[in-house]
């Protein structure tokens, strides 16, 4: 068997197990989470935009977010869509591994549904380089091992280039085929942050105080979030580029659009703010959005 084993253990989260799931507790349990565990219901959820970064930053964000798919029916397979940090492997990459390990175990890689997905996309094809050094798909599973005992995923990475929209289409449909084909229930995770502020990620400093500095990312970030709540595809993506925003999960948060279109759920947003409400650092900081569909 061949194991995807986790490559940011001790560094975005705990190596621990124990202290791995206290972090997590603790994250739904702040004031600028939740503030409570979930309790099990019968929500109905398709997709979801969820951050990336270290839990002691976004996982607030990412709590409100799993509380939601936390009250849903189980899904047989969670699709995770991972953004191209590292520029390795193919425009639509999906992982070649048998299963992921976190320090909370192994979850299976549906093999299967993910076949099933190549078979009918034009664009999508097996390729492990993409996901050696990506962090952006592992940082979401403990979240969803945190409350499923048996699920099983398919990772995938998915790179903006300037196809994007036709592809992450392609992906969209080809992942819904492939559950009507294969009578699977799914739940499409998009992993994004928003934008990226300061001199450390090329975005041009407008500097000011700390709350100029955080009302403008607020403002240029929710201009962004009102396009994809509303499933504006292509006013999304025009504005991102004709304002070089640093949204660094384009792709994946485009992809999820494309999926919530298909059965016209538009999103809702569940919590926004900067890494700089919690460390304090306005020249570089990062925004955060939790969003359902």
């Amino acid at each position: 068997m061949k194991i995807r084993k986790s490559i940011v253990a001790g560094m975005f989260y705990p190596s621990e197990k124990e202290e791995l799931k206290k972090q997590i507790e603790n994250c739904f349990l702040s004031e600028i989470g939740p503030g409570n565990l979930p309790i099990k219901n019968s929500k109905k959820y398709i997709a979801a935009i969820v951050p990336h970064a270290g839990y002691s930053y976004s996982g607030f964000a990412a709590t409100h977010v799993y509380k939601e798919i936390a009250e849903i029916n189980k899904p047989d397979i969670f699709i995770i869509i991972g953004n191209n940090h590292t520029g390795l492997g193919n425009s639509v990459s999906i992982s070649g591994y048998d299963a992921w390990q976190t320090p909370l175990g192994n979850i299976n890689v549906d093999k299967d549904f993910s076949n099933e997905i190549i078979k009918n996309s034009k664009f999508a094809c097996f390729d492990e380089m993409a996901h050696t050094r990506e962090h952006s798909i592992e940082v979401q599973l403990p979240f969803l091992q945190f409350f499923f005992d048996e699920f099983s995923i398919v990772p995938i990475v998915l790179k903006e280039d300037k196809d994007i929209l036709e592809k992450a289409k392609d992906l969209a449909d080809s992942i819904n085929k492939s559950a009507k084909d294969l009578n699977k229930k799914i739940f499409v995770i998009a992993s994004s942050d928003f934008t990226h502020y300061g001199d450390s990620y090329n975005f041009t400093p407008f500097y000011g105080t700390n709350q100029e500095i955080k009302k403008k990312i607020y403002k240029i970030d929710k201009k962004a979030i009102d396009k994809i709540l509303n499933l504006e595809i292509k006013e999304f993506l025009e504005y991102v580029k004709e304002n070089d925003l640093t949204i660094c999960g384009c792709a994946p948060i485009i992809l999820v659009m494309f999926f919530s279109k298909i059965f016209k759920e538009q999103g809702k947003l569940l919590k926004y703010y900067i890494s700089g409400e919690i460390s304090g650092e306005y020249d570089n900081c990062v925004g955060y959005a939790g969003i359902i569909f």
